[in-house]
């Protein structure tokens, strides 16, 4: 006769692991060749579909100062990034050294373009280091978007290497669904990528010995099509999440209240990255101390010090550059501030968000900044670096509704 605690737990009929039941080992199971069921309309294409990657084109030996147009491969889904490797080999010495931006602006420019010529990344080597850390497309919250925190980073700034190596992602997705990826299984109808590189002396104050060359790869991370529905896509596909770089029209006079008005309107508008420069193009750290002002037609809509810009974009993307005081005093890499749009549901920005902070602009839009410049060489110059969204819906969260 079973023990009490037993008998009493089958009078029950609560089922436990302390008791034998053959059943609960049985599992359903079908062959591997039987045929899926077709997934039910409304189910997230991210939970039909799976990520893959697969190597594109690369190079070895491509000489500074040269043009490398890759053909990219089909995927045989949804395009969702890619990821660019650079490194340099063929430098020798330790006497080296590395301008400010190094080893970035080894791209002089980039173009990813869709099948029709339509720009969606153009960007620097710098800028995309930027975008790779402020966008909320590549890691979050200091994991995965600071490049020079990746095993794959040697900056070949001096010491031992005279070489350097990094990977920069060009982001296409806006989020974890998939939305914004792009559709890319035709062969014959490829999106386009250019890339042309700087001189040695751009990238080097004192250039290494030896012949130094570059050598790229680009792999493509993609969203697989469904098996068992391969008409599901993402949503609102057709959606684009593009990048550009443009200068201010206007200079910036040191030591004076000065109102810039930014270009690139018209569109949705997740992030602004400010950069500023001096008249020799060196980054400087020459931001309002204590008025910087964000404008919208007019509107002052974001008041605040310096400090405060600071603080809120470590408390976003958790980057800082860590003095050699102490106590370190923590800063975004120099002359860098950052607006982002993209914290509707959490203070850090990630892949995750609905886009309901997102600020709509027009073609009349008048979008400035503002305030009291600190001292420097002059004029000042503000590189805007801009992340737009262009949803096919009209609005940037009708995909949330499908």
């Amino acid at each position: 006769m079973a023990p009490p605690s037993q008998r009493k737990i089958g009078q029950m009929g609560v089922s436990t692991l302390q008791v034998a039941n053959p059943s609960m080992g049985t599992v359903t199971r079908a062959p591997q060749t039987t045929a899926a069921t077709p997934a039910a309309a409304g189910v997230p294409f991210a939970r039909l579909s799976r990520k893959g990657q697969i190597f594109g084109p690369q190079i070895a030996g491509q000489s500074y100062n040269s043009l490398w147009t890759p053909i990219l491969k089909p995927v045989g889904g949804y395009l969702r990034s890619l990821k660019l490797y650079v490194s340099q080999t063929g430098g020798t010495g330790t006497t080296q050294v590395a301008t400010q931006d190094a080893p970035f602006n080894v791209i002089q420019n980039l173009f990813f373009r869709d099948p029709f010529g339509q720009p969606i990344v153009q960007a620097d080597g710098y800028s995309l280091y930027l975008i790779n850390l402020y966008s909320g497309q590549s890691g979050a919250l200091g994991v995965g978007n600071d490049v020079t925190a990746m095993p794959s980073y040697i900056s070949g700034a001096g010491g031992t290497s005279s070489n350097y190596s990094f990977k920069l992602e060009i982001p296409l997705e806006l989020d974890s669904s998939g939305y914004c990826s792009l559709p890319d299984m035709n062969a014959s109808s490829q999106p386009q990528v250019q890339i042309q590189l700087n001189t040695v002396n751009t990238v080097f104050s004192t250039p290494p010995g030896g012949t130094p060359v570059i050598n790229a790869q680009l792999d493509e991370p993609f969203w697989m099509a469904p098996v068992d529905n391969p008409q599901a896509a993402p949503a609102d596909v057709g959606s684009s999440a593009q990048w550009s770089v443009v200068r201010a029209a206007a200079g910036v006079s040191p030591g004076a209240y000065t109102r810039v008005q930014l270009p690139r309107v018209g569109t949705y508008i997740h992030t602004l990255v400010l950069v500023l420069r001096d008249a020799t193009n060196a980054r400087v750290d020459a931001w309002p101390l204590q008025d910087l002002t964000l404008w919208f037609d007019g509107v002052p809509v974001l008041m605040e010090t310096l400090l405060e810009r600071r603080d809120a974009m470590y408390t976003q993307f958790g980057v800082q550059v860590a003095g050699t005081s102490y106590p370190p005093t923590r800063l975004p890499p120099t002359g860098v501030i950052v607006y982002t749009f993209r914290d509707s549901i959490q203070s850090f920005i990630s892949n995750g968000d609905t886009y309901d902070l997102l600020a709509p602009t027009t073609p009349a839009t008048l979008l400035e900044v503002s305030g009291t410049f600190q001292s420097g060489t002059g004029p000042f110059t503000i590189t805007t670096v801009v992340g737009e969204l262009f949803p096919l819906g009209g609005i940037p969260y009708t995909h949330l509704a499908m």
